[in-house]
């Protein structure tokens, strides 16, 4: 006999217009052990020596001439401009984390990766001009605020990519990109064009104005994908956005009932903090020990063991003392105080 639970939702499940509720794979980012994009970064780079001893972790990819945000196509969704790579592993470094040209651990003009939690649909700040528009990798926090000043993230335009406004949403090639890094004569184009720009804001306006990074989709989506002021419903978007899906593993294929105006990504909620990412890095790369270090760590070991069973001895010998004259006093006290008192007889 089936429980009386089972026969309840059996029975609402008869009634009219019920239906259960469920959470979908392409609704929910889902959680992942960090090791996933280890496991995919492994053959695409190195991480830098000091990831070895558990400190700040950096990756660099394999190609140093590979530039980040440069291989791939930028689409207008409900959460703004999304950053659609096309290199292999992009939905990891080119998502969370930052990038920086160089680290404070090498001294070089190389991209290089810092590993960091916090998903987002594109790290990176925008300008633009009349014709062109350019975006810069930048270290963003969890709110999506810059965790650099203004003017250090202006202030060199070999970090700098830009692109004629009439490709900004077509798949980018290197023959359309300005890219500061790659050339002196690129990095005086940007120069130029970082000091003719202003920055790339734009309102995204549904129930209330939302301001958001970027330029204005309004002037760059398909005139489809625009709604006239005159035309707008209460509460309807100024733009058509596209919707933000989660895909549940970075291998899995699109759904058969996907459509055009989805756009799917992997984007998982690791479950490690900052702390236990760097650890994870560590404990991946970290090489085993050899037979010379072995027998230092044993060394090592014998020695504060050692130390600390004379810790130990002289702790006991010292409290014994206390408590042995702790009991020879309260022994004395007590006999003293057993001994009657006589008052003598007048």
């Amino acid at each position: 006999m089936l429980p009386l639970r089972a026969l309840l939702i059996l029975l609402l499940a008869t009634l009219p217009g019920f239906a259960f509720a469920a959470i979908t794979p392409y609704t929910e980012r889902g959680k992942a052990d960090f090791d996933v994009l280890i496991d995919v970064l492994n053959p695409l780079g190195t991480w830098s020596d000091v990831a070895l001893k558990g400190s700040k972790p950096t990756f660099r990819l394999c190609d140093p001439k590979q530039i980040p945000f440069t291989h791939g196509h930028w689409e207008y969704t409900d959460f703004g401009w999304v950053w659609i790579g096309a290199e292999a592993g992009s939905w990891g470094p080119e998502h969370y984390g930052w990038w920086t040209l160089g680290d404070e651990n090498r001294d070089d003009n190389v991209w290089t990766w810092h590993p960091d939690g916090s998903w987002h649909t594109a790290p990176v700040d925008f300008r633009q001009t009349n014709d062109s528009i350019g975006w810069r990798a930048s270290r963003l926090d969890e709110a999506n605020e810059f965790v650099e000043k203004e003017s250090d993230r202006y202030a060199k335009p070999e970090e700098w990519i830009w692109v004629p406004k009439a490709k900004f949403l077509a798949p980018l090639t290197a023959q359309d990109l300005i890219v500061g890094s790659a050339s002196a004569a690129a990095k005086e184009q940007s120069k130029n064009l970082l000091l003719d720009s202003q920055a790339a804001t734009h309102i995204y306006s549904a129930w209330r104005d939302i301001e958001r990074l970027g330029p204005d989709p309004a002037k760059l989506l398909p005139v489809a994908r625009v709604v006239p002021d005159e035309k707008r419903a209460p509460n309807q978007p100024n733009v058509v956005a596209y919707t933000l899906l989660c895909l549940p593993s970075y291998w899995a294929k699109l759904p058969p009932a996907a459509q055009p105006n989805q756009v799917y990504l992997y984007r998982p909620d690791f479950y490690q903090d900052l702390d236990g990412l760097r650890r994870r890095i560590a404990k991946w790369y970290a090489p085993a020990p050899t037979a010379v270090e072995k027998a230092q760590i044993s060394q090592i070991k014998q020695s504060l063991q050692t130390e600390a069973e004379k810790n130990e001895g002289a702790t006991f010998s010292s409290s014994s003392a206390a408590s042995s004259a702790a009991a020879t006093s309260a022994a004395n006290s007590a006999s003293s105080s057993s001994i009657p008192t006589y008052k003598s007889r007048p």
